[in-house]
C-alpha cells in the first residue's frame, strides 16, 4: 500500500539540485558572478520560471490534463454540451411525469388564487404549469453531471502514479464515479489482505 497522496510534485532533474549546491544557477549552471543583476538564486528571470514549471500541485496538473484532453470522456465519448443537453431534457421530462401525475396541484393553486383577491382573477386565469413550484420532489441530475475529472487508472493507494500522464484519463462524471467506485472495492480488499497478514506474522511470534 502507498501512504496517502502528497499534493505538490517536485519534478527536479539531479544536475538542477547538483547545480544549485555548487552555487550555481540551478537550471543553466552559470556562476553567481554571471548572474542578472538582482537574481540571487536564479541567473535570469527566465531560468527562474523554467524551476518553477517543475513544481507542480496536483490541481494544476488536473488542470493541465483537462486543457489538453477535456473535450471527450474517454470511455463513453461523450462531449460536455451532450451531457449538458441530456440534463435539461432530463429535468424537463421529469417535471412533466411530476404534472401528470398530480394534476390536481395544478387545479388546486388556480383556486387559491382566485380566492385570493379579485386583482388576481386574471393572473389565476393565465397560469400555467410552469409557473408553479410544484417541483421539489422532483429527482435531478448532479451538479456534476455533465462535467469532466481526471482518474488515476492505477489508483495511487494502489502504487499507481500521481503525476504520470500515462496513468491519468479523462472521464465524465458517471464513468469516473462508476471507476471510484471499483477503485474502493479493490482497495478494501487489499487492506483486509494486509491485516492478516500482519495477523498472521504477530501469532507466528
Amino acid at each position: 500500500m502507498v501512504n496517502p497522496r502528497e499534493n505538490i510534485k517536485y519534478d527536479i532533474p539531479k544536475e538542477w539540485v547538483e547545480n544549485f549546491k555548487k552555487g550555481c544557477c540551478p537550471v543553466c549552471a552559470k556562476t553567481k558572478f554571471e548572474f542578472d543583476k538582482g537574481m540571487k538564486v536564479y541567473c535570469s528571470k527566465k531560468c527562474r520560471e523554467l524551476y518553477s514549471e517543475r513544481i507542480y500541485t496536483w490541481q494544476e496538473k488536473r488542470d493541465k490534463v483537462l486543457k489538453e484532453r477535456g473535450e471527450v470522456c474517454e470511455k463513453c465519448k461523450k462531449t460536455i454540451k451532450q451531457l449538458s443537453k441530456y440534463k435539461e431534457d432530463y429535468k424537463e421530462k421529469q417535471k412533466r411525469k411530476y404534472i401528470e401525475a398530480h394534476p390536481e396541484l395544478l387545479e388546486q393553486r388556480r383556486k387559491e388564487l382566485m380566492e385570493e383577491a379579485e386583482k388576481k382573477y386574471q393572473q389565476a386565469l393565465n397560469l400555467k404549469a410552469e409557473d408553479l413550484f410544484l417541483y421539489g420532489e422532483i429527482e435531478d441530475l448532479p451538479w456534476a453531471y455533465d462535467s469532466f475529472e481526471v482518474d488515476h487508472i492505477k489508483p495511487v493507494s494502489l502504487g499507481g502514479d500521481m503525476f504520470n500522464e500515462d496513468n491519468l484519463k479523462v472521464l465524465c462524471y458517471t464513468c469516473h464515479k462508476e471507476k471510484t467506485k471499483n477503485d474502493a472495492k479493490e482497495i478494501a480488499l487489499l487492506r483486509k489482505k494486509e491485516k492478516m497478514k500482519k495477523k498472521e506474522q504477530t501469532q507466528l511470534k
